[in-house]
């Protein structure tokens, strides 16, 4: 305290005190409050009110504070020449350079961080997105008059080989449905030209020259044939397109009731003995015979599918069986006719389609693709099994 210690000290043990003082480092700052809190010395202007500290350090005798990176010291002093408070400020210059190098240290690594990030994620998403990449560049090499339209993948056993799977999947829907559609002309196309072609011929024939009254009749006849052939492909077409859209009429119905319907037309054309029926359900159970559905529509399809196993069976008995099973309705119905080869049973909801042995049964190969379409919009589950030469059984669950 050389400043306020100058009048008890001589000139020549005062001196050194003086010069030490001023070797102070530069970073070092002192100031002096007299008890009114003015500033008695000062090695440098201040730049902050600081009598809210000088009262602190008045009561305690003594205070250490920190600002930011600045360091302050405060020493109440008791002097012959009055109360006083000493407040030295420094500034730690290796904390200054560690900071700066902490500093320069941190945006270096913050730069070869964010490098590395870039390029990791770049190598990353590369590497994640490979599948996706091979996905697309085998879908644009896809060709539907190719086949398998399916994509290739190795097993992982994880969500990926889930995505492979449910595009392969779809594409399997996409070509059948393509299949389908083209098959569809051909057969359509088919199917309409044979009874125009002959209708055609009939005539010209007839023109070529005059011919007796009976020949005219018979001509008219096949014509008259042909001509309702193709009334009832073009209905079935209609009947087929209707189906698209919702059915918009369901009424409560029987679907013993219209089994009965159809046995006692189709006797008329194959006699009674052709069908064998068995209704297995208990009478206290007969509500499960009873159905919410479209009846003209029904009808269509279960007399389809029950005429298709009278003409395809030849002398053999049809077998229906009506039963309950787990609170369900089930409908069986049973054949031993030529069967379905089994590469044609996956075309079996086809438009015009027709298996390889029917070349010798009437038909027009809509039939069934209208019974199977109904029994989706009604819900009713089917299923088809057949052995050639053997049997054809269809069975369908009704919905409760």
């Amino acid at each position: 305290m050389f400043y306020l210690e100058r009048d008890e000290l001589s000139q020549k043990g005062f001196q050194p005190i003086q010069d030490a003082f001023y070797n102070l480092s530069a970073d070092q700052e002192v100031s002096i409050f007299n008890k009114n809190g003015r500033i008695a010395f000062n090695t440098k202007q201040l730049e902050k009110d600081w009598s809210e500290k000088i009262e602190i350090i008045k009561e305690k005798g003594e205070l250490n504070f920190r600002e930011d990176d600045t360091y302050y010291h405060g020493l109440f002093y008791q002097d012959n020449q009055g109360d006083f408070v000493v407040l030295v400020k420094a500034i730690n210059p290796l904390i200054q350079s560690q900071k700066s190098k902490l500093i320069s240290i941190l945006a270096i690594s913050f730069f070869i961080s964010m490098t590395i990030l870039i390029f990791l994620t770049s190598y990353l998403s590369k590497l994640a997105y490979k599948p996706v990449r091979e996905i697309i560049k085998q879908v644009s090499h896809l060709n539907l008059n190719k086949t398998p339209l399916q994509l290739s993948y190795k097993s992982s056993k994880d969500e990926l080989e889930e995505l492979f799977q449910a595009f392969n999947h779809l594409l399997s829907e996409i070509e059948t449905s393509y299949e389908q559609q083209k098959n569809f002309v051909d057969f359509s196309s088919h199917e309409l030209k044979t009874p125009l072609a002959t209708i055609i011929n009939q005539l010209e024939i007839s023109l070529k020259k005059e011919r007796e009254n009976a020949e005219y009749r018979q001509t008219s006849a096949q014509v008259l044939q042909e001509a309702r052939q193709l009334q009832q492909i073009l209905e079935h077409l209609l009947t087929l397109s209707n189906l698209n859209r919702k059915i918009q009429y369901k009424e409560k119905l029987r679907i013993d009731e219209i089994i009965w319907q159809i046995i006692e037309k189709l006797s008329l054309t194959y006699g009674e003995e052709k069908f064998q029926v068995k209704l297995e359900v208990l009478p206290e159970d007969f509500e499960v015979l009873q159905f919410k559905g479209n009846e003209t529509l029904l009808y269509m399809a279960l007399f389809n599918c029950i005429e298709n196993a009278a003409k395809f069976s030849k002398e053999e008995v049809v077998n229906i069986r009506l039963f309950q099973q787990k609170e369900h309705l089930h409908l069986e119905i049973l054949d031993h006719g030529i069967g379905i080869l089994e590469k044609d049973l996956k075309y079996i909801n086809q438009p015009f389609f027709r298996g390889n042995n029917t070349a010798g049964f009437q038909g027009n190969g809509l039939g069934m693709s209208i019974a199977l379409k109904v029994f989706q919009l009604h819900q009713i589950t089917y299923s088809i099994t057949s052995q050639p030469q053997e049997f054809t059984k269809i069975q369908l669950q009704f919905p409760k």
